[in-house]
């Protein structure tokens, strides 16, 4: 059973050592449009605290998995954190919206589903073991639909891919963020499946304190939230 650390509120100068993270996937999809309203502002946004500078660099994960151009990570970055959006994908390819003719397809479809999103997890963590560098991989919150129905379809369809992480990760002796258990409160969400500046920085600091804590003792499973 992996260990579980609770996050902590970050101390300044605790992790110098981080000064390029590579967020890979598409899950804090916000940072992207953060950046391009305002380039240079995210860190010292999203982690209170952190006097020293450090650089974020986004790379969609259909980047990094498309075969025929293999995509490399910065030559100076210090750390990976992959973080991959799954209530959007569930949303946008309807597979809480068909009517199908039973349990059993509709669990079947689910499945599928859910072995392309491993599929794509799984290359990934590949590609930042490439880099041979510190890393940390992060669940998908649950989103935040005000429809009770609505919302008990979508968690129960989404713990199925979040399953496929935690055995990867697993796998690969990877830490874990648990953003389902961080990212909890109404005022985390700017919208039913998109985070809040309030729930970004939540997130942000826990990845933190994470990839301090894989870059002091080194790479294991745990989870962190």
């Amino acid at each position: 059973m992996m260990p579980i650390r609770e996050s902590a509120a970050p101390v300044a100068n605790d992790a110098t050592c981080i000064r390029h993270v590579v967020l890979i996937g598409d899950a804090l999809g916000e940072l992207s449009r953060t950046l391009r309203r305002d380039p240079g502002s995210v860190e010292s946004k999203l982690v209170p605290g952190r006097r020293e500078a450090w650089k974020l660099t986004l790379l969609p994960a259909g980047d990094v998995v498309r075969p025929s151009l293999p995509c490399e990570l910065p030559a100076d970055a210090t750390h990976v954190v992959i973080s991959i959006e799954g209530n959007c994908a569930i949303e946008s390819s309807e597979l809480l919206r068909g009517r199908p003719a039973s349990y059993e397809e509709a669990l079947a479809r689910l499945a599928f589903a859910a072995d392309q999103f491993e599929r794509v997890v799984r290359l990934l963590i590949r590609a930042s073991q490439a880099a041979s560098l510190p890393t940390v991989i992060c669940t998908m919150w649950l989103p935040h639909y005000p429809e009770p129905a609505r919302q008990r379809a979508a968690s129960a369809a989404l713990a199925i891919f979040n399953d496929r992480i935690f055995r990867r990760a697993a796998e690969a002796r990877l830490p874990i963020v648990d953003l389902r258990a961080v990212c909890t409160e109404a005022e985390d969400f700017a919208g039913p499946t998109l985070l809040s500046r309030a729930g970004l920085a939540k997130a942000a600091n826990t990845v933190w304190l994470a990839l301090y804590e894989v870059s002091r003792r080194g790479p294991g499973a745990e989870v962190f939230c």
